[in-house]
């Protein structure tokens, strides 16, 4: 067997959505780039999303902040392994650039953003525009190291293995419901479960979609809340269900609306066309909306005062209180209109 490249992706947020989002590069670098093995170091708590991907030769599970210890100990795995190249997607992760410049990675890429003293770690600084989706912001690290544009992929959810679709659900026709997700994973804030609810109603009298909704124990008491507003029939399924059963619920879904949240790229990675509310400014709609899928994103007509591109100042309110059922109730009308 002649020799083998290995190469290193690291992605290692606490984030659902951060994890799918980098899938992209891993099919983009295993065509770029002829007999390599391609591991990819994640968060241990949504590394199983992509474990069965096509693409990775290995997953790893990671922390978010490894520490002193911890970093010896990873240098030492790609010394001993020999590592040839480490693409690190987060910007300005510096205890990872550091951990693949102390052990001997030929090549070594990121992107430092304001941390500019961190340039002498790595061989390779990817430069951003100011219109990037998230996708292209983790393909540009493996383009500076290439020197070409790489081809944009759709992500894709890979488990070892698929979980049963939930009973409640496997009565629905495939593509006859509609997902309301009522969460927001912690970075976006929630919209008003009374607004949910039109936006239920909407589709179940105009479409004759079930809406089915969707959201983690967190969202219990919002989901009955928005239950006991709608008028039609529909599920309500916040707080019993894993991540990877919304997948599966998911799958046979005609659209999802969601405030912006891992879930909307689940859905993405699955193929399912997304209605999404953008809050905050400094996660702006062109950077997360949903990747290669017919989408709409509604976006906030006002900003919180205090707030700016790079920065929420918390708790935001005008911002949520800006979005109303009808602007979501167009972005379904046009969304439907084309798929």
């Amino acid at each position: 067997m002649g020799y083998c490249r290995k190469v290193v992706v690291i992605r290692t947020d606490d984030k659902l959505g951060e994890t799918l989002l980098a899938t992209p590069v891993f099919q983009a670098v295993k065509e770029w780039m002829d007999n390599i093995v391609l591991e990819a170091w994640l968060h241990h708590r949504w590394k199983h999303v992509v474990e069965g991907s096509p693409y990775l030769d290995v997953v790893r599970g990671m922390t978010f902040r490894p520490s002193w210890w911890q970093c010896c100990r990873l240098a030492w795995y790609l010394r001993r392994n020999e590592v040839d190249t480490v693409l690190i997607l987060r910007p300005g992760s510096q205890s990872y650039m550091g951990t693949a410049a102390v052990g001997g990675a030929r090549v070594r890429a990121g992107i430092v953003g304001s941390r500019s003293y961190l340039r002498f770690l790595l061989t390779h600084v990817a430069e951003l525009q100011p219109k990037m989706h998230q996708v292209e912001r983790n393909l540009a690290v493996a383009e500076a190291v290439v020197g070409r544009s790489l081809a944009r992929y759709p992500m894709h959810y890979a488990p070892v293995q698929r979980v049963s679709v939930p009973s409640a659900v496997r009565f629905l026709p495939p593509r006859r419901y509609a997902v309301l997700h009522l969460g927001t994973g912690g970075v976006q804030p929630r919209w008003y479960p009374e607004r949910f609810a039109a936006v239920a109603d909407f589709l179940a009298n105009k479409y004759g979609l079930t809406p089915v909704l969707t959201g983690t124990a967190s969202e219990s008491v919002m989901g009955q809340q928005c239950s006991a507003n709608i008028r039609n029939q529909h599920l309500n399924l916040t707080g019993t269900i894993s991540v990877f059963e919304v997948a599966e619920v998911l799958r046979g879904a005609r659209l999802l609306v969601s405030v912006d949240t891992g879930v909307v790229h689940l859905a993405a990675a699955l193929g399912i066309p997304c209605v999404t509310l953008h809050f905050r400014r400094d996660y702006p709609a062109h950077q997360w909306r949903a990747w290669q899928v017919p989408n709409e994103a509604v976006e906030a007509s006002e900003t919180c005062p205090g707030c700016t591109d790079t920065r929420c100042q918390l708790p935001p309110t005008a911002c949520v209180q800006s979005v109303t059922a009808d602007q979501v109730l167009a972005a379904i009308e046009r969304l439907l209109s084309r798929v």
